[in-house]
């Protein structure tokens, strides 16, 4: 893994670059984990108290999920400015010892999240210190994809989700944990083209739809050589719109790996939050959308939030931070 060939850092840690690391092992470090590690085992223990409510956006699912007891750290921890590797609680310096370390290649560790949003909920760090870029880890987030075939991996964009921008990582589910991937595999058997507009074949197998109709416009990229789909996620990449002082298109973006077929789903970001959540008394809206929130499970932490959400509400929300289906068509991506 990596881009100057298989392996050309080489840190100075004694744990095995192992690259055959699948879902099962990753799988088995979270069950032993919630045994071995308090912290984990309550805040797991709490997800049996989540209440979780639903309504349909059209021909799709929405959920509101509220945690009483969920402990909401991360936020507080990126608001105080985690900028350098000594402040870092991604580092591996930094790890509590408890934390198991799953290595996967020389450059990445597969962690139990012991915040979790879903029951089976992985952090997936690089082992340097550094700033969280989708481009030059592309190949990476396929391979990942690949080796752990029963999740999920998204990414947070350092504008639009990142729990730690300062630190580059992913995340990962089990596959079925958020309504959009059972969507598009539906709307994909179902050759459903109002929901994914056809855009672009290469080849027998390689290709990109439009995701439209769904609150949350983006791409669909599909394909069975791993090269060419990193090179179509470089063109969707590359027609974003991007502001002059960010470092990147502001995004969300979910891979998976099934019968021999790559998905990815890239959702792009017009902002970070929407304007309810800086605002005061009754208008504020404790809603911060991420990955999770963009894959349809929308993450309230606050009571009164989730229970006024609704559909009218999650649209607004998504209004405000996706971008249009027509503004989705006028991005050229060839």
């Amino acid at each position: 893994m990596g881009n100057a060939g298989p392996y050309p850092f080489k840190p100075k840690s004694k744990m095995k670059p192992n690259i055959w690391v699948s879902s099962a092992q990753a799988d088995e470090m979270l069950a032993k984990q919630q045994r071995t590690w308090s912290l984990a085992y309550d805040n797991y223990q709490a997800l049996r108290q989540v209440r979780v409510k639903a309504f349909q956006g059209g021909d799709f699912e929405i959920k509101a999920l509220f945690n009483p007891a969920r402990v909401v750290s991360t936020g507080a921890r990126v608001d105080r400015g985690v900028t350098s590797a000594e402040d870092c609680f991604l580092c591996v310096g930094n790890l509590p010892i408890e934390q198991e370390r799953l290595p996967f290649g020389y450059h990445y560790l597969v962690l139990c999240n012991p915040y979790p949003i879903f029951p089976a909920h992985f952090t997936i760090p690089s082992r340097r210190h550094e700033p969280q870029r989708i481009l030059p880890r592309i190949g990476d987030l396929l391979t990942l994809a690949r080796r752990l075939d029963r999740h999920t991996i998204f990414y947070n964009g350092p504008r639009c989700g990142a729990s730690l921008p300062g630190h580059a990582h992913f995340q990962a589910v089990t596959h079925d944990a958020m309504p959009i991937d059972l969507e598009i595999e539906r709307w994909r058997k179902e050759g459903d083209e109002s929901h994914l507009e056809p855009l672009v074949h290469v080849g027998e197998e390689n290709r990109i739809w439009r995701l439209t109709r769904y609150w949350r416009s983006g791409f669909v990229i599909e394909g069975n050589e791993p090269s060419t789909v990193a090179a179509l996620f470089r063109r969707v990449y590359e027609a974003l719109p991007r502001e002059v002082d960010e470092e990147e298109p502001k995004m969300n973006v979910f891979a998976s790996y099934q019968a021999s077929t790559w998905r990815l789903t890239v959702v792009p970001r017009r902002a970070h939050r929407p304007w309810q959540y800086a605002a005061e008394g009754d208008e504020r809206l404790m809603c911060s959308p991420g990955a999770a929130d963009v894959g349809g499970c929308l993450v309230l932490p606050v009571e009164r939030d989730f229970e006024r959400m609704d559909a009218a509400l999650a649209f607004d929300v998504f209004r405000q931070v996706c971008f249009s289906d027509e503004e989705v068509r006028a991005f050229k991506i060839f």
